[in-house]
C-alpha cells in the first residue's frame, strides 16, 4: 500500500514539474515575442527619426553648395561624390546624394494649357526617338504616347490610339476606374496602361521617373553616366548613339559651364536642336539612406528640389523596412 502511494506522489510531481515547464516554455515564448516586438518599436522609432534628420542635413549641404554655385553640377561636387556615416546608438547610418535630374520625366509628356495637359510636342518626340533605339514597335509607341496623354489629360475626348474612362471603368478592365487625369506620382503607374504592358518593363525601370515638377524634358550633361547614352540621343536629334556613348566618355570631371564651352569640346557635332532643356547644373536630388541596428536594417528614398528662393524641400519620400 506504501508503494503504491509513493508512485502515486511521484507521478503527481512530475506532472506538476511538466505542467510548470510547459508554461514556463509559454511565458518565455511571450517574453521573447514581446523582446523583439520593443526592440523593432524601438528600431522604428530610431529610423523614423534618423530619416528626417538626414534629410534636414541633406538640404543643408545642398543649400550651403548651390547658394554660392547654382550655375554648375559637375561628377566631382562633393555633395554627389561623398557619402556620410554616423554611429547612433549602435546604429549604422549611410546617406548618399546623387543627381536626380538625369532620367526621362514621363510627367513631362504633356504642358498644361487652359487648365488641361496637353501634349508636349518636343517630348514626345524624344519619346519616340528613344523607343527607335531601344527597338520598340512604331505602332506601339504612338498607342503609349497617346494613351498616357489620355491617362494625364482632363478631358474624355480619346486621342487616335487613347483610351479614356469608357475603357478603365468598363468589364473588360480589373479593376474598374477611371483615368487619373492628373500627373504621375510613379512610373509604376504605367503598368495599368495597356500599351506599356506590350514593352519590356526594364525599360521603362532603367530610363524613366515621374518628377511633379516642370513640363519640360530636362538633363544635367555635367552628371551623365554610360547608362544615360540614351536619354542623350534623344534629346538632341542630330546626335546619334555612338556620338552620345563618345560625349558621354569625354565630360570633363569638373563641368562644362555653358553650351559654348560644349560646343568647342565637340567641335563636329551638332547641338543646335534639342527636344528639351539641356543643363550644366540641377536642382533635383536623391537621397538615399540606409539604418541597420542589431538584426534589423531599413531605407529611405526621398527627392529634394532645391527651389528659386534658394530653400531645399522634400517632394517626395518612400520606406522601406519599416
Amino acid at each position: 500500500m506504501y508503494f503504491k502511494t509513493k508512485g502515486v506522489v511521484l507521478i503527481s510531481i512530475l506532472l506538476i514539474v511538466l505542467l510548470l515547464s510547459s508554461v514556463a516554455v509559454l511565458f518565455g515564448n511571450k517574453y521573447l515575442l514581446s523582446l523583439k516586438r520593443a526592440q523593432y518599436i524601438e528600431f522604428q522609432s530610431l529610423s523614423f527619426n534618423s530619416f528626417r534628420n538626414i534629410e534636414s542635413l541633406s538640404k543643408k549641404l545642398i543649400n550651403k553648395e548651390l547658394r554660392f554655385n547654382s550655375s554648375k553640377l559637375s561628377k566631382n561636387n562633393p555633395i554627389i561624390n561623398n557619402e556620410f556615416t554616423f554611429n547612433i546608438n549602435n546604429a549604422e547610418i549611410i546617406g548618399r546624394i546623387r543627381d536626380a535630374s538625369n532620367c526621362f520625366n514621363i510627367n513631362s509628356i504633356v504642358n498644361v494649357n487652359n487648365g488641361n495637359y496637353v501634349e508636349n510636342t518636343k517630348t514626345v518626340n524624344a519619346f519616340r526617338r528613344l523607343m527607335e533605339f531601344l527597338d520598340v514597335e512604331s505602332n506601339i509607341t504612338e498607342e503609349m504616347v497617346d494613351q498616357i496623354i489620355d491617362w494625364i489629360d482632363k478631358d474624355s475626348n480619346p486621342r487616335t490610339y487613347g483610351l479614356e474612362d469608357y475603357y478603365y471603368s468598363g468589364p473588360l478592365h480589373t479593376p474598374r476606374e477611371y483615368s487619373g487625369m492628373r500627373l504621375l506620382v510613379s512610373i509604376d503607374e504605367l503598368k495599368g496602361i495597356p500599351a506599356f504592358k506590350e514593352v519590356s518593363w526594364s525599360i521603362f525601370k532603367d530610363n524613366f521617373c515621374a518628377l511633379p515638377l516642370g513640363t519640360n524634358l530636362s538633363l544635367n550633361i555635367n552628371t551623365l553616366s554610360e547608362s544615360d547614352s540614351y536619354l542623350l540621343t534623344a534629346m538632341y536629334p542630330n546626335i546619334d548613339l555612338k556620338d552620345a556613348e563618345y560625349i558621354i566618355d569625354n565630360i570633363p570631371m569638373e563641368g562644362f559651364e555653358n553650351n559654348d564651352n560644349l560646343q568647342r569640346a565637340f567641335p563636329d557635332l551638332d547641338f543646335s536642336i534639342s527636344n528639351g532643356v539641356v543643363k550644366f547644373t540641377s536642382n533635383l536630388f536623391e537621397l538615399t539612406t540606409i539604418i541597420k541596428f542589431n538584426d534589423y536594417s531599413a531605407s529611405s528614398k526621398s527627392i529634394i528640389v532645391y527651389g528659386s528662393d534658394r530653400n531645399g524641400y522634400i517632394i517626395s519620400r518612400i520606406y522601406n523596412g519599416i
